[in-house]
């Protein structure tokens, strides 16, 4: 199957699959009724899955891997002072992709999956910092706080709502604290 084909088939199922899991649980969804939703067989299905749940796991690796390659170019010091940029890459691979990963965001059911995207890109993150046991438990602490903070705008906040402004100002807030330094007059 050329990529074009692969890539084609792999975006019916993955849009079906959202469609499906915004209305239900994992383990109600059939694989026939997904290959139904997205006009595809069941031996097309299982060429690319081995079940419904490494279709989830791919969906989910496809999200992760996106905003990886975001934060790819940028080591563990870089990664602070270019966070405006990084917020707004991610925040456009979200948007881009609204209808697939809106139903993650808003469901509590979906909170396994999400965990688990997060513990991901976390440790992804986590590779690209120091080694010394000390300093890797201040970086862990970093990163969760940030990425379950960036993970948390995105579940409580619809994507339009995230303008520019706000992105700036969260980039500020995780830069410079969260609290404003009192003036000495």
């Amino acid at each position: 199957m050329t990529d074009r084909r692969k890539r084609k088939t792999q975006q019916a199922v993955q849009t079906a699959f959202a469609k499906l899991i915004s209305n239900k649980d994992i383990k109600d969804i059939t694989i026939k009724e997904l290959c139904e939703e997205a006009d595809i067989n069941k031996s097309t299905f299982y060429l690319h899955y081995r079940d419904i749940y490494d279709c989830a796991d791919s969906f989910m690796n496809y999200a992760v891997d996106k905003t990886i390659k975001v934060i790819e170019p940028y080591d563990f010091t870089e990664l602070i002072n270019h966070m405006p940029e990084i917020i707004e890459k991610t925040l456009d691979i979200f948007r881009e992709n609204r209808d697939l990963y809106v139903p993650f965001f808003n469901s509590p059911r979906h909170s396994f999956s999400m965990y688990k995207t997060k513990q991901l890109i976390i440790k992804k993150l986590l590779e690209k910092t120091q080694n010394d046991e000390k300093s890797r438990l201040v970086n862990k602490s970093s990163i969760s706080f940030i990425v379950c903070g960036l993970f948390g705008v995105l579940e409580q906040i619809e994507f339009d709502e995230i303008t520019p402004e706000i992105t700036s100002v969260l980039t500020s807030k995780i830069q410079n604290g969260f609290i404003p330094s009192k003036d000495t007059h």
